[in-house]
């Protein structure tokens, strides 16, 4: 329990917050929720396409209560189909696989297949719009208020770097057999060529991915995760001017996170802050002479930003202290240039995930979406749902008893498609003797690799929602191989579907040559 006079402080220090254009970001340790370094953590902001993150949690809580399958085909209605880009142009009346949906949106950021999403499990936009907000309610994500499914700017839809960093952790522990959903590197779709919008994808070592956003009025948003050493920390990073800066900036707090072990807080103790969200669209306007500067995604080099100040760890959250960039850094691809910015290496090559529009054979069996029109009874899952125990928010179940179980990993992970460098990490409690500096007894920390065939761990330190189990994969795909310079992607990929789906023809996609990036691109 926080004292009271360390709460006046941090939350004096939240009211104290500067204007908007400062940014915000929060670095916590993903197993025990300490908070390693904090900037404006509880300030209101746009969310941009992180907002995705949220559909993906609802599309997977679906799943896991019987509602709707990765198999389920969704057709695309007309205003799917109409959303602005960025959107992979799936046509009115088109179906797609939740199991594809769900990869297309976390990698490309599709905003059409974001709402094929959420009408598939919701039924209609509006019905969606309101599991969002009662799901963040649940979890505790009190700075949060969600008007759509896929970011696309709404003066009142906002969230919070502290918001953001307690969905990433449900996320992470509820669902840890679907990782391989934000942290693949590439898909393609017919003939379009999709790399992850994360620039720290392939280029951070141990990065497990997560989601990118990106309205003008937000600024360049992301929320990374990175293991290091069977460490596992999440970073939010919140109104960065450019794509490259936000890249960087987010190594830079990751780096410096991996020297602490946090400095006596919690994300459950972090205060809200309360307000609206305000905009910066005239600061990333200025900062690129009146457009926004090009997202680092599409760029297979270097990249490299002006060093950043970075959160402290003081009393107040880091409102007021900051620490210096680091002269050098413990991770091999973070350089300091003679100009004094900080550059990040070379993009590593990606073998993409082949995915299609249309059906599977799986789908004949799969549960109907939820806006498909047919008999009550052919609109949920066949056979008795898993009965789910009420949750306690997130936030507040940070440090409490052990409550639920989380299971390692075995789908496909980031050391396994080619495209992130690091290792397969698993959750696993500590043992008293490995237990750190600055954690509280009995944390559960992260390990690294699980061996093949190895049980995973029964239990974990609370943290998940009281009661939830998360639900293991129905089955494993192989992991991708690298293929040789020669290979062409499209067979190298075909591998690491299902023999369903490798045996299913994609439907050609509109292929789309991307424009100059423009203020109002969401990516």
């Amino acid at each position: 329990m926080i004292a009271p006079r360390f709460t006046a402080a941090l939350a004096c220090g939240l009211a104290l917050a500067g204007p908007a254009s400062a940014g915000t970001s929060l670095v916590i340790d993903a197993a025990s929720g300490a908070v390693l370094s904090s900037e404006n953590a509880a300030q209101p902001w746009h969310p941009a396409s992180t907002t995705k993150m949220m559909t993906a949690y609802l599309a997977l809580k679906a799943v896991r209560e019987g509602r709707i399958g990765l198999e389920t085909a969704i057709p695309a209605s007309k205003l799917a189909a109409s959303q602005p880009r960025v959107k992979v142009y799936i046509k009115a009346g088109q179906e797609v696989t939740l199991d594809n949906a769900l990869r297309i949106m976390m990698v490309k950021s599709a905003n059409d297949i974001s709402y094929v999403i959420a009408e598939g499990v919701g039924g209609n936009v509006e019905n969606f719009v309101a599991m969002m907000n009662a799901e963040a309610a649940r979890l505790g994500m009190r700075d949060s208020h969600f008007t759509n499914p896929n970011g696309w700017h709404d003066p009142d839809q906002q969230v919070s770097a502290r918001d953001l960093a307690i969905l990433a952790m449900a996320l992470m522990r509820e669902f840890p057999d679907y990782s391989d959903y934000w942290n693949t590197g590439a898909v393609q779709l017919g003939k379009q060529l999709l790399l992850n919008t994360n620039g720290l994808v392939g280029r951070y070592p141990g990065v497990g991915g997560m989601k990118t956003g990106f309205v003008c009025a937000s600024g360049f948003n992301v929320v990374a995760t990175a293991t290091r050493n069977g460490r596992t920390l999440i970073a939010v990073v919140l109104g960065a001017l450019s794509g490259t800066e936000r890249t960087v900036k987010a190594a830079q707090l990751l780096d410096d996170g991996f020297s602490k072990w946090g400095g006596g807080y919690t994300l459950a103790s972090l205060p809200s802050q309360g307000g609206r969200a305000q905009s910066i669209c005239g600061d990333v306007r200025r900062k690129g002479g009146g457009v926004a500067l090009a997202d680092d995604a599409d760029s297979s080099g270097p990249i490299a930003a002006q060093a950043q100040d970075i959160g402290g760890n003081a009393s107040d959250g880091g409102r007021f202290a900051t620490a210096a960039a680091p002269t050098q850094f413990s991770s091999s691809v973070l350089t300091r240039l003679p100009s004094g910015k900080i550059s990040l290496g070379p993009r590593a090559e990606m073998t993409p995930v082949p995915v299609a529009f249309g059906r599977t054979p799986g789908s004949a069996s799969a549960p109907l979406a939820a806006n498909v029109t047919g008999e009550a009874d052919s609109r949920v899952a066949r056979g008795n749902a898993p009965v789910i125990a009420p949750s306690a928010p997130v936030a507040a179940g940070l440090f409490g008893t052990q409550t639920g179980g989380l299971y390692a990993d075995r789908g496909r992970t980031a050391s396994g498609n080619g495209a992130i460098p690091g290792s397969t990490t698993a959750f696993a409690p500590a043992d008293s003797a490995s237990t750190q500096p600055g954690e509280s007894s009995g944390p559960m920390r992260l390990q690294g690799a699980v061996r093949s065939g190895a049980a995973a761990p029964a239990s974990l330190r609370a943290g998940a929602a009281a009661g939830i189990k998360p639900m293991p994969r129905p089955a494993a795909r192989p992991l991708l191989v690298k293929p040789s310079p020669k290979a062409e992607p499209a067979k190298a990929g075909a591998a690491s579907r299902k023999p369903a789906q490798a045996a299913a023809k994609p439907q050609a996609a509109k292929p789309q040559a991307r424009p100059k990036t423009k203020p109002d691109d969401d990516a």
